[in-house]
């Protein structure tokens, strides 16, 4: 079956409705589409200001581990239908995330940065602190 050619835009309800299951109505609409992005049966564009709004909820109103949600979303990037700016500076972010305690921005400033997009310029100490030596391992010897 030939996927959809018209894109969608999906909001962050949306995709919250499908990670936590916690509306059966808006959780059934919800699958449905998720499940044809996955499947790449629909054309899904994930806007980046989407993704961290997802993180932020996820973490600060409903207490989700950092871990799961880099799991979680990381899994959702990976869906056959789904189109997203750099996504793989995103999916590397995320998995910064998962393991370290930065905000995700700052995970996304870092990745960026590593990425030659930019030069880091932060007062946050940990971040700086993670930068120098991330630098410092891909120094030429």
């Amino acid at each position: 079956m030939m996927p959809e050619t018209e894109k969608w835009l999906p909001d962050a309800n949306t995709i919250l409705r499908y990670l936590l299951n916690d509306d059966v109505e808006l959780t059934a609409k919800a699958t449905e589409f998720w499940e044809s992005v996955r499947e790449g049966k629909r054309i899904a564009l994930l806007r980046e200001g989407v993704l961290l709004e997802c993180v932020y909820v996820l973490q600060r109103f409903y207490k989700v581990p950092r871990v799961s949600i880099a799991v979680k979303l990381r899994a959702l990037l990976a869906y056959k239908g789904l189109l997203a700016t750099e996504a793989d500076i995103l999916d590397q972010s995320l998995e910064l995330y998962g393991r370290e305690t930065l905000d995700y921005v700052d995970c996304l400033l870092f990745t960026s940065a590593l990425r030659d997009q930019g030069r880091l310029f932060s007062f946050d100490k940990k971040l700086n602190r993670l930068m120098t030596s991330a630098k410092e391992g891909f120094a030429e010897p």
